[in-house]
């Protein structure tokens, strides 16, 4: 038997570049880690990406620290004389109301006038009185996060005219707000606002305001407020503010149960320059019965007072409301009435 060919496999030719050919990049860890260090962008993002991890809620506005308390409290709610205040609902956008004041001897009485339009986007309110003082809101949100708000009043007295406007963006665990008042760009003059609100954790968050204000071009002044606000769980809120350097207005508020609200705040003023210290507490509380809300509140400069508000049906309600001062022995009361349709 004849001995098998030998078989020859043809190997293919690889070609490898010569090792001048080759470019290795090289990553200098010192030089990227002192990039990082003198880029603010790195630690801004690093920030974000922080935040978005936590989840954190919403703060809310910066004047609305102490709202819990402001619907608690009476100081929004009481009147003197009688009152009756007309509600109708002409379409589902728009409403016009109308509010009749009955003076006491020796005061006039008053009627008001006033129409709101709200849609999804725009709120609008306006009113005037029978003095022709005329006083206007808007509202306008172009983004779910950013607002533009205005606010005008004309009044009798030129003195009290002023017109505000606003811009106000509401971040997922920020808010910042922008406030112009009466602001002149000829000179200068106005008040100017910038406040931020920031929360730290699910329970705190704290926040500043600059006040810049210029009554006349050759006077200037500034002044920074600061907050806080701690709210440990949905049923009491701590809360903490100051106006400048010579106010402290600190809060507590407290939900008893779902039916029973209660309230205390205290208020701290110090003008060395005036030689002027001052201080007052108040304290409160709203009960919600079936179909009715009772509110009392009491301080320290022996302030008692009331209100009463009985609903008889979805459309029509009553209001008495009373005040005692102790001090001074001044006593205050009155009667209203509310009619919606």
């Amino acid at each position: 038997m004849a001995d098998a060919a030998p078989t020859h496999v043809a190997a293919e030719s690889i070609a490898v570049p010569a090792a001048s050919d080759m470019k290795i990049k090289t990553v200098d860890l010192e030089d990227e880690l002192h990039f990082k260090f003198w880029n603010p962008v790195h630690y801004y993002k690093a920030l974000n990406q922080h935040r978005m991890r936590l989840n954190l809620p919403n703060p809310g506005q910066f004047e609305m620290l102490h709202k819990e308390i402001k619907t608690t409290m009476l100081t929004n709610f009481t009147f003197d004389g009688g009152r009756a205040d007309m509600a109708k609902i002409l379409s589902p956008n728009f409403q016009v109301m109308h509010s009749f004041q009955l003076g006491l001897p020796g005061q006039p009485s008053a009627y008001e006038f006033a129409g709101v339009y709200a849609d999804e986007h725009t709120m609008m309110h306006g009113k005037m009185d029978t003095d022709f003082n005329l006083q206007a809101r808007m509202n306008h949100a172009f983004t779910k996060q950013l607002q533009f708000k205005a606010q005008a009043q004309v009044m009798k007295n030129d003195s009290q005219s002023m017109l505000q406007v606003e811009g106000e963006y509401t971040g997922a665990d920020y808010t910042a707000n922008v406030k112009a008042i009466n602001a002149s760009p000829v000179d200068g003059t106005g008040i100017y606002l910038a406040s931020y609100l920031q929360s730290l954790t699910s329970k705190l968050s704290v926040g500043a305001e600059l006040l810049y204000q210029s009554p006349m071009a050759e006077i200037q002044e500034t002044s920074l407020s600061l907050a806080m606000r701690y709210q440990p769980s949905e049923d009491r809120v701590w809360a903490a503010q100051t106006q400048g350097s010579n106010m402290l207005t600190t809060s507590y508020w407290r939900k008893i149960s779902d039916k029973c609200e209660a309230g205390a705040e205290l208020v701290m003023l110090n003008v060395p320059t005036q030689d002027r210290r001052e201080a007052s507490c108040s304290a409160g509380m709203k009960y919600e019965f079936a179909a009715s809300t009772f509110r009392a509140m009491a301080d320290n400069f022996g302030k008692v007072s009331m209100l009463l508000e009985e609903r008889f049906s979805p459309g029509f309600s009553f209001l008495m409301t009373g005040e005692m001062d102790h001090f001074k022995g001044e006593n205050k009361f009155g009667v209203g009435v509310n009619i919606e349709s």
